[in-house]
Formats: C-alpha cells, sequence, structure tokens
C-alpha cells in the first residue's frame, strides 16, 4: 500500500468468542462457545469535515473507505485523495482530497441497510451506462461455487455478509462485513487500491439487490452483478436503465437473468 494510505488499525479483532448454551425443545441444552462477530464503528472525515459514520466489521478498513468514496461518487478514483490515515483504533479515518471540494448536506433517503450506517454528504459524479459485456456461465458458476464453500468470517460466525469479486485474470478476492453495502464497498476499494480493470470485473453479493446495491455498482462501472438473493423491481429498472447486467437467484446449478 502506497505511503499515503496509513491504516494503523489493521490488527483489530474481527470476532470475539462469548459463553452460551444450546437449549432444546426438550429442555436439555449445551454449554457451549461462540464466535461472535465484531461490531465497530468509525467517522470517516474528509477535508475535516464528517462525511460518514460507518457500522462496520473493523477489517479491510482502507478498502472499505477507498471504495466508499467511489461508490458514493465523491471521489473520480485513488488518485483523488493526498492522504488516508486511520487510527490505531479504527474509530476515525481522516481523508484528505485533492483541491477545494464542496460538500453538500445529504438530501436523499437512507440506504437499506442492517447497520447503523450514516451517511452525511452528497457525491457530485454522475453515473455513466456502462459498456455492453456479455458474462459467460462459467463465471457465474464459478462465482456461485465459490460462495458454496463459504466464507471465512461467516463460516464460524454466520454474522456478515460477503462480497466476491472476480478479475479478469480469473481470480476471485472475498470481502465480509456486518453490512452488505459495506462488503461491497470493500470490494470496489479492493480492485481500485489494486489496479485492476472495472469493464472487466464481476461482483457476486450474498445479499438482496436493491437499487442502492445497483447504483453503488454502477458508480463502480462494474458492469455485472450476481445475487444468491433476490432483486425488488426498482434495482431491476435501475439495471436495465444503465446497462448492468443483473443476475440472481445464482447457485452452483442454476440462476435467473432479471430484465425489464
Amino acid at each position: 500500500m502506497e505511503d499515503r494510505f496509513l491504516n494503523k488499525a489493521n490488527n483489530l479483532p474481527v470476532k470475539e468468542s462469548i459463553s452460551g448454551r444450546t437449549v432444546n425443545v426438550d429442555g436439555t441444552f449445551l454449554e457451549e462457545v461462540s464466535e461472535v462477530i465484531v461490531e465497530h464503528e468509525m467517522e470517516v472525515t474528509i477535508n475535516g469535515v464528517t462525511a460518514f459514520i460507518l457500522s462496520c466489521t473493523p477489517g479491510d478498513l482502507t478498502e472499505l473507505v477507498v471504495g466508499r468514496l467511489y461508490t458514493e461518487r465523491i471521489i473520480g478514483g485513488p488518485d483523488d485523495i493526498v492522504k488516508l490515515f486511520i487510527c490505531g483504533k479504527g474509530q476515525l479515518a481522516e481523508v484528505s482530497l485533492k483541491g477545494d471540494m464542496e460538500f453538500k448536506p445529504y438530501s436523499g433517503a437512507e440506504p437499506t441497510c442492517c447497520t447503523g450506517n450514516r451517511q452525511l454528504i452528497d457525491g457530485g459524479r454522475k453515473l455513466k451506462r456502462l459498456s455492453d459485456i456479455q458474462v459467460k456461465r462459467e463465471v457465474v458458476f464459478a462465482l456461485a461455487n465459490r460462495f458454496s464453500e463459504d466464507s471465512r468470517l461467516h463460516k464460524s460466525t454466520g454474522g456478515t455478509h460477503s462480497c466476491y469479486i472476480r478479475f479478469d485474470d480469473g481470480s476471485i478476492e472475498v470481502f465480509e462485513d456486518i453490512g452488505r453495502h459495506n462488503a461491497l464497498d470493500k470490494a470496489v476499494g479492493y480492485m481500485l487500491l489494486n489496479g485492476y480493470s472495472a469493464e472487466s470485473s464481476v461482483l457476486y453479493t450474498t445479499g438482496r439487490v436493491a437499487a442502492d446495491m445497483v447504483i453503488k455498482v454502477v458508480a463502480a462501472g462494474i458492469p455485472a452483478l450476481v445475487s444468491k438473493a433476490v432483486p425488488t423491481t426498482k434495482a431491476v429498472a435501475l439495471a436495465n436503465e444503465y446497462g448492468l447486467k443483473l443476475i440472481c437467484k445464482a447457485w452452483p446449478d442454476s440462476y435467473c437473468e432479471l430484465r425489464m
């Protein structure tokens, strides 16, 4: 990672062991220790102005911040970031951007999310129609099969959403978070920071696909979104408007292509 991206919170615990017991219908019980996902809060400031308060899993925080700035259309790429500093406790991320940026108060509806994320400013970059691509059947099933193997944190805690991103070299990276928006942003941030092409990447999400998820993927410039879950009608309409290939109910043996 470049010197201008400094994350002092690289080793924060993402899960904790908590004692409990499983109670059966017949009244018997089993004492056991459960792995529970950590819920973490981080404030993100841009040029000294609070932009986001993120409720997240405290891993891949640099990727999360970069991805969030990009999918919310505040930056056009990592080169717009002069410096990103995340404190040792991961509670504050300070972002310095090039030039004088004027932030508008956020006026839209709160995004649907299972966490307490709050967005306090509006991005300015406009959405653009995506380039037309054909997503090969083998790519969809490769992602669905990778999901069927389960992800590290979800396997041990059952408490995360996952986002799988496949690049043009065939590699697949996995990102997890308590919020599906955050998991997606982490994947996008990784893509940007490692110089992969958005136009040849494909995303797979374990979460439902609402309009806000489609907007994030379109803003990231990624032309295909695959989900094991189902979309909303507004998500399908937006995908059609911006040329996003939307594939849902994707499992190792079948998937569904939706269009209006």
